[in-house]
C-alpha cells in the first residue's frame, strides 16, 4: 500500500486526478521534466539550501528511503529535545511526511518539557492554500509523535519572511484531503482529469490530455466548469458532439443550466468542430488601430523583468522597440523611456496582469503618472470574451494555437527566459522571444478584436454541428 505523502497532499490542492496518479504511477511513468523545470526545481533547492546552511540545524540519519529507520532517528532527536531538525522523518500507519523543518517550543508534550512545530521553507513570495495545508498534514503527524498538536505551523517565504497560522483553522481541510487521498488509493478513476490551466505544466500532461481528447470530453469545451459537465453528463450529453446539437425545451430538460451559458457552451463545442474561433457579436468598444502593444517577459523568482518589449503600431508591421534591463533598479526607467518614444495618449495593449502588477508595485516609490495606468488596456480580457475557440484559453499559449495556429513556442517557452541568461546566446533569445510574442499578439488583434462576425462563419459550423 503506497503511503499518503506531504506532497499528495499538496498536489490534490492543484488537481486530485495528478494526486490519484501519482498514488498509483511510478516516477518512470511521467514525463521527463522539461529544461526549465528542472532549472527551477534546483532553484528552489538550493534556496532551502542556503537557508538552512545558516541555521544550526541537527537532521536524522537513516539508510536512504527507510523510512521506518528515519522515524525512529527523528523520534530520538526530539526526545533529546534539539533546538531544530531539518528533514526529519514523520511517520503514522499510512501517512509519511517529510517536513523541511521542526522547531523546539517550550511546553509539554509527550517529549517532555517542550515540544515541536511545522515549518517548511518555499519559494514564492506570498502564502498559498496548499502549501498551508502540506505544514497542516506534518503538524498532523507530529502530534502522534509529540502528543500534542502544535498550535502553529509557518511558512518560510522567498523573502525570509516567516508567515505563521492557526492549525487549527484549516484541520478539517485537510482532514478531508486525506480521506479523499484515501479514496483515490484504491480508486484511481475516483478523479477524472479535466482541462484547466496548469494541465500545460504538469508532467502527466500527455496522459490525460491524449485519455481527454479520445474521449471528446466536455472539459475540451470552452468555457466549461465540472459543475456544467456533471449536469450535461446526466442529461446524457457527454462529449463535445453532443454538445454542439444539444438541445432542451424547459429549465428542466436543460438541468436548470442557465440559457445564456448553455447557448455558449453549445456555439463553443461547435467552434471545436470546425477547428477555428467563431468571433461573438457583441458591442464594440473603441478601436484600437493606432495602439502600441506592451509586453515583457519576466523571472518570477527573482522578481524580476528580464525584458521590456513594444510594438507600434500594434500590427505585425509595426516597429518593435526592446530593452534589457540590468537590474530591478534599472526597469522602471527603461519601460517609461520606450513608452516615452511613443505618440501620446495612444493604448498600451498589454497580456494578463503581469505589467499592471508591476507598474503597481514600482508605482508607489516614484512619481508615477496616474494617466499612464489609465492608458492600460488588457487584451486578454476583451480576446476572451470576443470570440468562442476551438479549445480551452487561459494563456497567451493557448491563445496562440486555438486562434491563430501558430506554435507559440518556436521561439521557445516564456519559462525559461530565466534559464537563458545562463548561457552565451541568452540576451539574443530574450529578443527572439519577445518580438514572436508581439507580433502574435497583433495578430491575435487582427485576427479577433478587429474582425467582424460574418453569417458565412455561423453557417459553417452549425453545418459542422448538424454533420456531427
Amino acid at each position: 500500500m503506497r503511503r499518503i505523502t506531504g506532497t499528495h497532499v499538496y498536489s490534490y490542492v492543484k488537481c486530485p486526478r495528478l494526486a490519484a496518479l501519482d498514488l498509483h504511477l511510478s516516477r518512470q511513468e511521467r514525463r521527463p521534466p522539461h529544461p526549465w523545470e528542472e532549472f527551477a526545481a534546483q532553484r528552489g533547492r538550493d534556496f532551502e539550501a542556503r537557508y538552512v546552511t545558516q541555521l544550526p540545524v541537527v537532521s536524522p540519519r537513516y539508510p536512504d528511503r527507510d523510512f521506518e529507520a528515519g522515524a525512529s532517528a527523528t523520534r530520538e532527536l526530539l526526545h533529546q529535545g534539539e533546538g531544530l531538525l531539518h528533514q526529519a522523518v514523520l511517520l503514522d500507519g499510512d501517512r509519511l511526511g517529510l517536513p523541511d523543518l521542526l522547531r523546539k517550543l517550550p511546553g509539554a508534550s509527550a517529549l517532555g518539557d517542550h515540544h515541536y512545530e511545522v515549518l517548511d521553507v518555499k519559494t514564492s513570495g506570498h502564502s498559498r492554500g496548499d502549501q498551508i495545508l502540506q505544514v497542516v498534514f506534518y503538524s498532523q503527524l507530529l502530534a502522534a509523535v509529540q502528543g500534542r498538536m502544535p498550535e502553529h505551523g509557518a511558512l518560510i517565504l522567498k523573502d525570509g519572511r516567516e508567515e505563521r497560522f492557526v492549525i487549527a483553522d484549516y484541520a478539517a481541510a485537510c482532514d478531508e484531503v486525506v480521506a479523499e487521498l484515501r479514496r483515490l488509493r484504491d480508486d484511481v478513476d475516483g478523479a477524472r482529469p479535466f482541462l484547466q490551466a496548469g494541465c500545460a505544466g504538469c508532467y502527466h500532461d500527455r496522459r490525460c490530455l491524449d485519455e481527454l481528447s479520445a474521449r471528446d470530453d466536455l472539459s475540451l469545451v470552452q468555457g466549461m466548469s465540472h459543475g456544467a459537465r456533471a449536469i450535461l453528463e446526466g442529461l446524457g450529453c457527454r462529449t463535445g458532439q453532443d454538445l454542439a446539437v444539444f438541445h432542451a425545451e424547459g429549465a428542466r430538460a436543460r438541468g436548470n443550466l442557465d440559457p445564456t451559458l448553455l447557448r455558449r457552451l453549445r456555439r463553443a463545442a461547435a467552434a471545436r468542430l470546425l477547428g477555428v474561433p467563431r468571433v461573438e457579436t457583441r458591442p464594440r468598444a473603441e478601436r484600437l488601430d493606432h495602439a502600441a502593444i506592451v509586453h515583457l517577459l519576466a523571472d518570477p523568482f527573482a522578481d524580476r523583468v528580464l525584458a521590456f518589449g513594444v510594438l507600434h503600431p500594434a500590427t505585425e508591421a509595426g516597429a518593435v522597440q526592446i530593452v534589457l534591463p540590468r537590474a530591478v533598479g534599472d526597469e522602471w526607467r527603461a519601460l517609461m523611456e520606450l513608452v516615452a518614444a511613443l505618440p501620446q495618449r495612444v493604448p498600451l495593449l498589454h497580456f494578463g496582469e503581469a505589467l499592471p502588477r508591476w507598474h503597481e508595485a514600482h508605482a508607489f516609490d516614484r512619481e508615477a503618472d496616474p494617466a499612464l495606468e489609465a492608458r492600460f488596456v488588457d487584451l486578454q480580457k476583451r480576446l476572451r470574451g470576443a470570440a468562442l475557440y476551438p479549445r480551452p484559453v487561459f494563456g497567451l499559449a493557448d491563445f496562440v494555437r486555438a486562434a491563430l495556429g501558430r506554435d507559440p513556442e518556436r521561439c521557445g517557452n516564456a519559462s525559461a527566459a530565466a534559464l537563458w541568461l545562463t548561457g552565451p546566446d541568452g540576451e539574443v533569445r530574450l529578443r527572439q522571444k519577445l518580438t514572436a510574442d508581439l507580433h502574435d499578439l497583433a495578430a491575435l488583434k487582427h485576427r479577433i478584436l478587429d474582425a467582424e462576425p460574418t453569417a458565412a462563419e455561423d453557417a459553417a459550423a452549425d453545418a459542422a454541428a448538424a454533420e456531427a
